[in-house]
């Protein structure tokens, strides 16, 4: 983003406070002894208090004096907030002020002051935090074990064909995890009915892979099924094969795109104020130099950022900047890439293994500046070659615009694609466009498996905001693709005889299961919206109009919050292709452990459906029960979704563990609350443990017990850790509850009454030294069977107990009152 430079105001040379100066003679009598001896006889070492362009900066420096003059090491010069390199150092590591140029040292022995005059060019800026810098990314932690989720429904159908059916399905995602990596895998299951027919079982693996990440690198590595990295103007496809791809979620405190920056500079100490959109961001003091603002937080958009200086006497100077923040750009410097070479899969999530012909890609994209990014892609397979490149663009702080060409050989023939588009995102208004236009003969790896590359694509999109008074959104969509030069290729299952027929825009033909079909397209569909909020009430309405079949519908309705989880909806619609109808659905979420909910929904007109199901969250799943009636079926269908994990030596069924989560260990205490980001999780178990299913990975997640709960004869040296786990893996919280073995030991001299206040007394067996109370209390842990005890007075006497102890569960017991028989001394 564009930069400040601020005037410099007149400087009134303010003198030397005299708490600096005995700060700097402190700092000469206590720390001298800890700065090196001189490298070279008759040196002299000196620390001293800096003054730059009159003002005190408030640091102290080590210097060497060497023949009247100062050297000092430039790391501590760049520390004093001077612009110093490590070339300009002579043989033994130090650089002579002198010799920098545009600095002017003066230095007064008496007060071991360094009065130092430079050019702002010459200093390094103050940076000032705005409250977006990197934060701490920490350490990652994962454990070593497995979690299997599973979403299983088992119905029983009514009124179909053939009589009641009872069927089942299954979604089931399994993985394996440890600090080296994650093995993955999921799969659909049927019994009963299946792709291949009424009355068949079958099962169908999605993806298996490995993947092993790199935080540091923000790299991940895959092996097995993946989608390929792309642009905007390309098409991923799936590949079963090997994988290296950037991918910024690993750090997420990293601002991936451009955001403003401040900077300029100050002659006397001043104050800065910064607001964006009117809002203010920060105020913080000033020192006389440079100083600049590196990153300011902002949402995506165009905006305005505001910043006054204001000195000492009230005067102030005010500049004001605009900037369009846009996560499509990539930060200067900053670059990702993907590269990915394999076997093209084919007819994913019916077919477990169609792999076709090899085919390789790679993606690559570089921020050059805060408004330019660049961007290039290139793919290969049998017979073709495809690559292309673009660039994105802030114009002018208004909206990102970005342009690409690529071209495409093989099979004896080429083809070109170019690709434009605009984007503008605004608070009030919003409007973006882009067009796609290929030849004929233009292909990518998509194209080869049969799916051809549309030679014209447009589309475009306008929001508004009226405020109270709603928003309202305009889009439309234009395609035209031809038929596909080569057969597309369907998995059908069951047996068909060989037949051709002709469908609307290609020709359909299949045979033992294999349909090949020549697929065309011409759509042209706007779509109109608008929808406002009356208090909690929120009222919508959709329209589109199909320009190339003909057909148009519309869509009306509105929705009423029912506390805080639930929800009443009303809708009807009416096109020219399916006639009308109206629904009307109630549902309420359950979110915690112990929630209950439900959803009905009923519909009058074409189609007629009828719904309803209870849900209830427990601690181990999320399970529904419903009945849902049809086009004249009626199906009565229950549900089940959760996760069984395998980790520190235990098993755990808890909910759907989309990413991470964590096993809370309190070393065998049951019954302790605990607390995720505040929020109660759960007690522990009668083994001490207990599943929190809802991490955020490679994020700080604060993972806490109640103290409370803890019992009183046992020690907790922490009740709150923060833990950053990796992603669908699971972390072991250890909390080390110990008992204490301890008493509170009533001790009494030889008259009966309490020894005096202040006295100590030591556990012989441990060596340790616990105070004396009021009425001769001692709280000592620790204790064994039999225990010594020493006992010191004020007063320098001393005396011995001796006591048995048998520990009480949850319980201090008190021991008491024992005779200290005194020792002389």
């Amino acid at each position: 983003m564009r930069r400040l430079q601020w005037l410099r105001v007149p400087d009134p040379r303010p003198s030397w406070p005299f708490f600096a100066r005995l700060l700097a003679a402190t700092v000469l009598l206590f720390g001298v002894a800890a700065v090196p001896a001189p490298a070279i006889a008759g040196d002299q070492t000196l620390v001293l208090a800096i003054v730059v362009n009159g003002t005190s900066s408030g640091k102290v420096g080590a210097f060497t004096l060497r023949d009247g003059r100062l050297l000092a090491r430039p790391q501590d010069l760049r520390d004093l907030g001077f612009k110093v390199r490590d070339a300009a150092a002579g043989t033994d590591g130090l650089v002579a002020l002198s010799a920098l140029p545009g600095l002017a040292t003066r230095l007064d022995q008496a007060t071991q002051t360094l009065y130092v005059s430079a050019a702002n060019r010459e200093l390094l800026p103050a940076v000032l935090a705005a409250g977006t810098g990197p934060g701490d990314a920490g350490r990652i932690e994962s454990g070593t074990g497995a979690t299997l989720n599973y979403d299983i429904t088992g119905s029983s159908i009514f009124g179909a064909p053939g009589g009641t059916r009872n069927v089942a399905s299954g979604l089931f995602d399994a993985r394996a995890f440890s600090p080296w990596g994650i093995l993955s895998s999921d799969a659909l299951a049927y019994m009963g009915a299946s792709p291949n027919g009424p009355g068949t079982n079958s099962a169908t693996r999605l993806d298996s892979v490995y993947t092993y990440s790199d935080p540091g690198s923000m790299r991940r590595y895959r092996v097995g099924d993946f989608i390929t990295g792309g642009l905007g103007w390309t098409r991923p496809v799936r590949l079963g094969g090997a994988q290296i791809a950037t991918d910024f979620a690993l750090r997420p405190d990293l601002i991936t795109f451009p955001l403003p920056a401040l900077a300029g500079s100050v002659a006397v100490p001043s104050t800065v104020d910064v607001l964006i959109n009117g809002a203010q961001l920060m105020s913080r003091a000033l020192q006389p130099g440079p100083f600049q603002i590196p990153a300011l937080p902002v949402i995506t958009g165009p905006g305005t950022v505001s910043m006054t200086v204001t000195d000492a006497l009230g005067r102030q100077v005010t500049t004001t900047l605009p900037f369009y923040a846009s996560s499509a750009l990539l930060a200067p410097g900053l670059q990702a890439y993907s590269a990915e070479v394999g076997a093209v899969r084919n007819n994913w999530g019916i077919v477990s293994n169609d792999y076709g012909e090899a085919a390789g890609s790679a993606t690559y994209r570089r921020g050059l500046s805060p408004d330019l990014t660049i961007e290039a892609h290139a793919e290969g397979a049998s017979g073709l070659a495809m690559a292309g490149a673009g660039v994105l663009v802030n114009v002018f702080n208004e909206a990102v615009f970005n342009l690409a060409a690529a071209g495409s050989s093989g099979s004896g023939s080429s083809g070109r694609q170019v690709s434009v588009g605009l984007q503008r995102t605004g608070r009030v208004f919003g409007l973006g466009g882009s067009a796609s236009f290929a030849t004929r003969d233009f292909r990518d790896i998509v194209a080869t498996e049969g799916d051809p590359v549309p030679e014209r694509r447009i589309s475009g999109s306008a929001s508004l905001s009226l405020g109270h008074f709603g928003s309202f959104g305009l889009a439309y969509t234009a395609i035209d693709r031809g038929a596909a030069p080569a057969p597309v290729r369907y998995y059908v299952p069951g047996s068909f005889v060989t037949s051709t027929a002709t469908v609307p825009g290609g020709v359909l033909s299949a045979s033992n299961g294999l349909v090949s079909f020549f697929p065309a397209e011409h759509t042209r569909v706007l779509t109109t919206s608008y929808s406002v909020q009356f208090r909690n009430v929120a009222a919508y309405a959709t329209g589109y109009h199909d320009f190339a079949g003909g057909g148009s519908s519309v869509l009306v309705g509105l929705t009423i919050p029912l506390g805080s989880r639930g929800s009443i909806s009303a809708s009807g619609s009416t096109s020219t292709n399916s006639g009308s109808f109206g629904q009307l659905q109630a549902q309420q979420t359950p979110v915690a452990i112990g929630d209950w909910g439900y959803q009905a929904f009923a519909s009058a007109g074409a189609p007629v459906h009828d719904f309803a199901e209870g849900q209830y969250e427990s601690p181990w799943a999320l399970v529904s029960a419903g009945v849902d009636r049809d086009a004249g079926q009626t199906t009565l269908r229950t549900e089940a979704r959760g996760a069984l994990s395998f980790a520190d030596g235990g098993l755990f069924a808890s909910n759907t563990i989309n990413d991470s989560f964590a096993i809370v260990d309190t070393t065998g205490v049951q019954g302790v609350h605990v607390l995720s980001e505040n929020r109660d999780a759960g007690r522990t178990d009668a083994a001490g443990r207990l599943l929190v299913p809802d991490l955020r990975s490679y994020e700080a997640n604060q993972i806490s017990i109640d103290p409370n709960d803890v019992p009183p004869d046992a020690t907790l040296p922490f009740a709150t850790r923060t833990v950053r786990p990796q992603d669908r893996s699971g972390v072991v919280v250890r909390f080390p509850i110990h008992r204490s073995q301890g008493a509170l030991v009533a001790i009494v001299g030889r008259n009966g009454k309490p020894i005096p206040l202040g006295s100590t007394a030591t556990l012989q067996s441990t060596g340790a030294v616990v105070p004396v109370g009021y009425d001769g209390l001692a709280y000592i842990v620790g204790l064994g069977a039999s225990n010594r005890v020493a006992v010191q007075f004020p007063g320098g006497q001393r005396c011995r107990v001796t006591f048995r102890y048998r520990p009480v569960p949850n319980d201090i017991p008190r021991i008491g009152p024992l005779p200290c028989r005194e020792e002389n001394p």
